[in-house]
């Protein structure tokens, strides 16, 4: 089965701030990563961010998509806590997707849309994602509009 990924939040002036950031700054690149942006899927959504990582004899930054979903009671693991309240989703680290500093900076925008279109599909045939493929609750929109009003009380 094939999804719709809906790119409004990885547009293509992200991709080109990502790139030169990587291409100007990566050695500043925060501990932690940061984030740039996320395609969503029904309830899933794959976060993209450059962040280091270790390889080979130490670390280097990538940039990285992680697939974050509504948490599953019945999960044994604990539900990563969005910094909005209310809005714990686990995370599925084997379906990340991970691509080289050198390899992203290659890539144009369509082709990178292309690849990762490609790349998450496949990733959302595993049993992990079902539940959250299954139905769209608007998830991704409440957790908007809780961010939005968290945003518009830090600034009052």
């Amino acid at each position: 089965m094939s999804y719709e990924l809906i790119w409004q939040h990885f547009s293509a002036t992200d991709f080109a701030d990502l790139q030169a950031r990587l291409r100007d700054a990566w050695q500043e690149i925060l501990p932690g990563g940061e984030y740039y942006g996320q395609i969503r899927i029904c309830d899933v959504c794959y976060d993209i961010q450059a962040e280091w990582l270790e390889c080979g004899d130490g670390e280097d930054v990538f940039v990285t998509m992680s697939p974050f979903f509504p948490h599953d009671g019945g999960s044994e693991e604990e539900p990563y806590q969005e910094m909005v309240e209310g809005m714990p989703f686990d995370t599925a680290d084997e379906a990340s997707i991970v691509y080289a500093k050198e390899d992203f900076l290659a890539l144009s925008y369509l082709r990178f849309c292309n690849d990762a279109t490609l790349k998450i599909q496949q990733m959302l045939q595993r049993d992990v994602f079902a539940k959250a493929l299954a139905q769209d609750t608007n998830f991704w929109e409440r957790h908007d509009e809780k961010l939005r009003q968290k945003r518009g009380w830090l600034n009052e």
